[in-house]
């Protein structure tokens, strides 16, 4: 008798499923991201010179609200097909979670949600697009904030992960995520929101591998917790 331990071979094999379904997304969002857009530029421009000429423009209002949000889900579309058009300079990683928090702070407020950074590394520098890791830091957070609807507390910790890598956690006291949930985040077009896209946690964990770095997930009943992995930028 013959025992394998082929747990790193399905591991492996997991990855590669998830990396090819990633591809064929990417791949699908410049198509429908084009052929859309080109229509829609047509019929915003019609819509405007209706507008101008009706009395009752009752409905224009909700029909432009529609609008914007497909051009909405159309950009975060592109931004799965467009890894190559990331800007890379020097950030401190301190100025930019401040940044972010300062952005947050009012929607926290407003859901009675504090939100405290636990940070003793100052001087940390990275190597990324600003906007982009703001953009998936600010998701980390609303997701987050939405997961605790009677308010709580979600911690930003910064650690040092030996020399040459740092580790960002984003922990909410909120109910959690069922397990079988859990195994689906990151999944194309998968939410449990009711206007959810699908693609945040999705375009989130491709920003932080065009970076370089990794994502990964816990949950249990007492809170959510995300772990994000980036290389410090060592060079002065």
């Amino acid at each position: 008798m013959i025992i394998r331990d082929i747990t790193e071979r399905k591991k492996t094999q997991e990855l590669l499923l998830n990396s090819e379904k990633l591809t064929i997304a990417g791949q699908l969002a410049a198509g429908i991201a084009h052929e859309v857009r080109n229509p829609l530029t047509a019929i915003k421009g019609f819509l405007q010179l209706m507008e101008a000429q009706l009395n009752n423009k009752t409905y224009f209002s909700i029909i432009q609200s529609e609008m914007d949000r497909i051009e909405l889900i159309l950009s975060e579309l592109l931004i799965l097909a467009k890894p190559q058009d990331l800007k890379f300079e020097r950030e401190n990683l301190s100025s930019l979670i401040e940044e972010v928090k300062t952005l947050i702070d009012t929607q926290a407020i407003m859901n009675n949600v504090q939100i405290y950074i636990l940070n003793e590394y100052q001087d940390l520098v990275v190597k990324c697009d600003r906007n982009q890791l703001k953009q998936v830091f600010i998701n980390f957070l609303k997701n987050a904030i939405e997961a605790m609807p009677e308010g709580g507390i979600v911690t930003i910790e910064i650690k040092k992960l030996g020399t040459n890598k740092l580790k960002i956690f984003f922990k909410d006291t909120g109910i959690g995520i069922p397990q079988s949930i859990l195994k689906r985040i990151g999944e194309p077009f998968f939410t449990t929101k009711e206007n959810g896209t699908g693609l945040g946690i999705m375009i989130s964990k491709q920003i932080i591998e065009n970076h370089n770095g990794t994502v990964h997930f816990w949950s249990d009943k007492k809170g959510t917790m995300i772990e994000v992995i980036l290389p410090i930028d060592n060079k002065q």
